[in-house]
């Protein structure tokens, strides 16, 4: 599934209010960025700095997703995907309510947003971490958060087997020898 953006938007229509809900599919958004950011203004040092829709980062997004969807592993070299999950991950968002509907799209630059969740890291979804379109020996779901995956021991011992690496543990004798103080 792709994330949706829903907007309850308000408007009057011959005079009478009306309320409904809008979606926006990833690409259908730009639109609503461009619009909601019209306006948005970035007030520095007594200076005003105008932030619009950045085309700019656009395009070197999809310039990026693109060399992604693109790229390949060269032969005899194996993928594993380690990924976290066990967390409310944001995956839907919506601005607005049904009673309290978003007038002009500007007004989501000061609008809490509403999260749909889904099981993940916190941040990354685990089943857009799962859809990297390599063919893994193996993925593995550990229970962790996006960057608490970088000390996480689980996630150690995956990369230690994967390399074929095993961490010596220093053996301590089952018995140890006492001595008899008083007897100097």
């Amino acid at each position: 599934m792709q994330p949706q953006i829903n907007v309850w938007r308000g408007s009057y229509e011959d005079g009478e209010p009306s309320v409904k809900l809008e979606s926006y599919s990833p690409t259908e958004s730009i639109s609503l960025f461009k619009e909601a950011l019209r306006h948005n203004e970035l007030d520095y040092n007594g200076n005003t700095i105008a932030l619009p829709f950045n085309f700019s980062v656009l395009n070197w997004a999809v310039g990026t997703r693109k060399l992604i969807n693109n790229a390949k592993l060269p032969s005899g070299i194996c993928f594993y995907n380690i990924y976290g999950t066990s967390f409310d991950t944001p995956f839907d968002v919506c601005y607005g309510t049904e009673t309290s509907p978003i007038a002009d799209l500007s007004e989501i630059c000061h609008t809490m947003p509403q999260y749909t969740c889904v099981d993940g890291d916190g941040t990354v979804p685990a089943e857009s971490a799962m859809a990297d379109g390599f063919a893994a020996v193996e993925r593995v779901g550990v229970p962790s958060s996006h960057r608490g995956l970088l000390h996480d021991q689980t996630v150690f011992k995956l990369i230690q087997k994967w390399l074929g690496v095993e961490q010596k543990v220093k053996k301590h004798p089952k018995t140890s020898k006492v001595v008899d103080a008083s007897s100097n």
